[in-house]
């Protein structure tokens, strides 16, 4: 049987990761020439938060089937 310290142990370094990923996700990101219903339509289509689906906008020159694409494979 696994020691418990152990187990807390693995638990909370698997959590600070998550958390690190949300906060990397959800960093702000400059929304200068990017249309805010293309960015939510990224969101939506792919399952990403908003920082990722602006970065993926512009890096296709805010088109939204490329950014999608991207985010999805």
């Amino acid at each position: 049987m696994p020691d418990m310290g152990s187990v807390m142990a693995k638990l909370d370094a698997s959590t600070s990761a998550a958390i690190e990923q949300a906060d990397e996700d959800e960093e702000e990101v400059g929304e200068i020439g990017v249309e805010p219903r293309d960015i939510e339509l990224v969101m939506t289509q792919a399952e990403v938060y908003k920082g990722k689906a602006v970065k993926a906008l512009k890096a296709h020159n805010g088109d939204i089937v490329s950014a999608i694409m991207e985010l999805t494979t």
